[in-house]
């Protein structure tokens, strides 16, 4: 077994995935059904030689003629593991492009009255991160004399710390 939480989450979809499909995979958009199972059996793979490996020797030594086998990954942003290194990679990429200047964090968080319209059409969230983008740039505009362009990050989260689908936007200005 593996070690760190990665293992244990492993083991968590692994032992309980399926119950819980069988239960509750009606309450999922019907469009999504498919993807998400994928995705979930793709991250308890992760690691394993079921995603296939590259196979490492040395054929001029003599000492140690053992291959080494290095499992595939799924470069799922499901996946424990995989989220974590997509996440790093993208936060360093985006530190490189950010000036040197004052920001703010906010974030904006949709009712729970209308969570449901987002859990059954996802492409609403990417429509809700560019409004809010466009917000701060009609606010600052309307603030400021002379033509003013705003930097907007924006990250989309589906879920809260209760793991309960909860969408909200974070957005660094």
């Amino acid at each position: 077994m593996e070690k760190g939480n990665s293992g244990v989450i492993k083991r968590i979809l692994k032992d309980h995935f399926d119950v819980f499909w069988k239960i509750h995979s009606d309450l999922f958009p019907a469009s999504y059904r498919e993807d998400i199972k994928e995705t979930v059996e793709k991250a308890i793979r992760c690691g394993s030689s079921d995603l296939g490996y590259a196979r490492y020797e040395c054929l001029g030594c003599e000492g140690n003629p053992n291959p080494v086998f290095v499992c595939f990954t799924c470069k799922s942003r499901f996946c424990h593991k995989c989220g974590k290194k997509y996440t790093d990679d993208w936060s360093d990429k985006q530190q490189e492009m950010i000036f040197n200047v004052p920001h703010r964090h906010m974030v904006f968080t949709v009712p729970r009255e209308l969570r449901n319209v987002f859990f059954q059409d996802r492409k609403k969230l990417n429509e809700l991160s560019k409004e809010v983008a466009d917000v701060f740039q009609f606010y600052y505009q309307r603030r400021s004399k002379k033509p003013l362009q705003v930097g907007v990050i924006t990250v989309i989260h589906t879920f809260g710390r209760d793991l309960k689908f909860n969408p909200h936007i974070h957005a660094l200005v």
